[in-house]
């Protein structure tokens, strides 16, 4: 074995790069290529991470260099089980087929393919059946497994689809990372606020912009506790939206729910009337603070609600290289 050697990876829907960074944080990467068609989170990505990112439509990708692992999750809103029409006619979800399609040109000893848990259920299993079946042709024995963010070092539950596969010439079997957070059997969930208040931010920090509320919302989050949401207010305030999701007030001592893209109005801070900032949510996915999101704010609001919280990543990364270590020479 050569634990020395750098692995080199191509990552595909790589959005603003929090799986990226969670797999450069081994620092036994390099990144080939990189490929997403978001002007503004290929811009992120160019200026924080490298310029090795494609920007274009991944069905004009062409010219892959081949390479150890291959990375990334093909957009996921179709699949998502907050998205009550979830249908398998969203053409956003037949882009694992283009993921396939990469698969057998970059010919990895192992790839990683991220997706929301709903995945696993939709049209009955048809659906997972389907992508295991087209990766599988591809020459990979393919496996995968619900795992949570929070128990890996991620101040937020997201429980997320991750389907590995692993060359059928490599006899040995991949195995999941363990958690390394798992309460009351060892460690405690890293919560909200060990992440926004205990290295407080200051007002000059990049896209940590508070956004104004409405004099209606002022009077609504004022009724609303830690933990808490729109359906803590009086009726008189409360709207037609979904009551559980809408305006949900964070709680110090508890993780945060799954982060997503809604110009930030799901998610309130814990102490003050406001909502969170982008830098906010972006610490709850595990960025570091001098990574700057680009483009409109409800753009960066998409990429940080997008993307793989960065500590997760890295613990995929490592149990991939792992794998990789004891298995190639």
């Amino acid at each position: 074995m050569n634990k020395k050697k750098k692995y080199k990876v191509v990552s595909l829907f790589s959005g603003s790069g929090g799986l990226d960074l969670g797999f450069l944080a081994t620092k036994r990467i390099e990144i080939l290529l990189a490929n997403d068609n978001s002007q503004y989170a290929c811009e992120s990505y160019r200026n924080n991470i490298g310029d090795h990112i494609v920007c274009g439509d991944i069905r004009e990708l062409i010219n892959i260099p081949e390479a150890d692992i291959l990375i990334g999750g093909p957009p996921c809103q179709g699949f998502s089980t907050a998205n009550p029409n979830r249908s398998f006619d969203d053409p956003r979800n037949w882009l694992f087929k283009e993921y396939a399609r990469v698969l057998g040109q970059v010919n990895p000893d192992i790839f990683v393919m991220e997706n929301v848990s709903g995945m696993v259920t939709l049209e009955k299993g048809a659906v997972l059946k389907l992508i295991l079946t087209e990766l599988s042709n591809q020459g990979y024995n393919v496996q995968y497994k619900i795992l949570n963010a929070k128990n890996y070092e991620t101040a937020q539950s997201r429980r997320r689809t991750i389907i590995v596969g692993t060359k059928k010439t490599l006899t040995k079997k991949y195995d999941y990372p363990e958690p390394v957070v798992n309460p009351p059997l060892f460690g405690n969930y890293l919560t909200v606020g060990d992440v926004l208040l205990k290295n407080p931010l200051n007002g000059h920090c990049h896209n940590h912009e508070v956004s104004n509320l409405s004099e209606l919302n002022l009077k609504r989050i004022k009724h609303i506790p830690q933990g808490g949401s729109m359906k803590d207010c009086p009726p008189e305030l409360q709207n037609n939206s979904d009551l559980k999701r809408a305006m949900r007030r964070l709680h110090l001592n508890d993780t945060s729910p799954t982060i997503v893209h809604n110009n930030n109005d799901h998610y309130y801070h814990p102490l003050e009337h406001r909502r969170v900032t982008i830098r906010e949510m972006a610490r709850i996915q595990g960025y570091p603070d001098d990574y700057i999101f680009y483009g409109p704010k409800s753009e960066q609001s998409r990429q940080v609600g997008n993307s793989v919280p960065v500590p997760f990543g890295f613990h995929i990364a490592k149990s991939v290289i792992k794998y990789l270590d004891e298995t190639t020479k």
